[in-house]
């Protein structure tokens, strides 16, 4: 099996470009770049690929006729204002509907439409270094089941070696895991003693877990193989706590800012 590795990376004799490097190797851009663009869109994702971040994340759904599209949402309520269900429509149905995340942004990115996985994977395959943590969103699972996944693999093709299947469906991964062997991680939905012995038994490459699920000393995170995300941070106080616990790498929302950030108060 290919573990993509956490901590490679290479760096030039400039103190700043080696400690941007160690910094971009801790975190990961969640859904692009929240901050400033539409989440999930593939200006987001260009923003911080271009910022020289290592990790991304993003979150797919897939349409009627089975398009794997980029929406943490199953309606596109909050990205387009138009009140569709992903799974229950096609993907020429709101293709060129504008998807700036209007309640947020207003008209700014109205230029800016739904991605469909394919394309997100085109994009990224022109950074081969970056990881990609792809999440299989819960509501298309309900819907296509395996078909699903079939076809977030096969749209991810291209990028292969860089993608890590994510999910908090723990029957999904055994699956993608069996079939493509692929790497996984698994989002625990709780932290509980029921999903530290099947954390043990799935044993992902990756564990998530989000802050406020998060144990409050070092020695409480299980033991394993696995490396632990947590997400979302956007303080440099929280940064530092769960680095000190031995978490691997960090989601955050606003990577270039954060990135800024760090380096002035480390």
């Amino acid at each position: 099996m290919y573990v993509p590795p956490c901590y490679e990376f290479n760096v030039s004799d400039s103190p700043v470009a080696k400690r941007n490097n160690i910094l971009n190797n801790k975190l990961v851009a969640h859904r692009g770049l929240p901050c400033d663009f539409p989440e999930n869109s593939l200006a987001g994702f260009r923003a911080v690929l271009t910022g020289g971040v290592e990790f991304i994340e993003t979150d797919i759904n897939m349409t009627a006729d089975g398009i794997a599209v980029l929406s943490h949402d199953e309606t596109l309520k909050r990205l387009t204002n138009h009140d569709l269900s992903i799974t229950k429509s096609t993907f020429g149905l709101f293709k060129n509907i504008p998807a700036g995340f209007p309640s947020r942004f207003g008209n700014q990115f109205s230029h800016l439409r739904i991605a469909t996985l394919t394309q997100f994977a085109h994009l990224v395959s022109d950074w081969p270094h970056v990881y990609c943590f792809i999440e299989l969103k819960p509501a298309s699972l309900a819907c296509f089941g395996h078909g699903f996944i079939d076809a977030v693999i096969e749209a991810i093709n291209s990028i292969k070696m860089q993608s890590i299947i994510i999910s908090f469906d723990f029957e999904a991964l055994l699956y993608t895991r069996q079939k493509y062997h692929y790497p996984v991680g698994w989002v625990l939905p709780a932290w509980s003693e029921e999903n530290r012995l099947k954390a043990s038994q799935l044993a992902p490459d990756y564990l998530f877990i989000k802050t406020d699920k998060c144990p409050d000393a070092k020695e409480m995170f299980w033991q394993g193989d696995w490396r632990w995300v947590v997400y979302t941070v956007n303080n440099s106080e929280q940064y530092k706590k769960f680095l000190s616990y031995g978490v691997d790498l960090i989601e955050t929302d606003c990577f270039n800012t954060f990135l800024v950030t760090l380096n002035n108060v480390e």
